[in-house]
């Protein structure tokens, strides 16, 4: 089982461009929520133009490819798409 801060550490590497907090100011809990809030944002499209938004399910899509494209181990992979299940269901349901 991977920590959060382990997670938190590979889904930045899948945006290099993204400022998302550093490394030694990070507690557990942290990397949790922060996690948790980036991939919310990710999955609503929030960084987009609310005229070119995408659905969640189109945006979901795209996170699993991103992440299968990433050099990550199995591990890390699975993680973060369980965890972005995790969000999908929260925002749909």
């Amino acid at each position: 089982m991977l920590t959060f801060m382990q997670l938190f550490k590979a889904y930045r590497s899948l945006w290099s461009n993204r400022s998302l907090a550093k490394d030694e100011e990070l507690t557990e809990d942290m990397c949790k929520a922060l996690l948790y809030e980036a991939m919310e944002k990710e999955l609503r499209d929030e960084m987009t133009h609310p005229r070119v938004r995408q659905a969640p399910e189109v945006k979901f899509h795209y996170a699993v490819k991103r992440i299968m494209a990433a050099p990550l181990t199995e591990t890390e992979k699975l993680a973060l798409i369980d965890l972005h299940l995790e969000v999908m269901e929260q925002i749909l349901f």
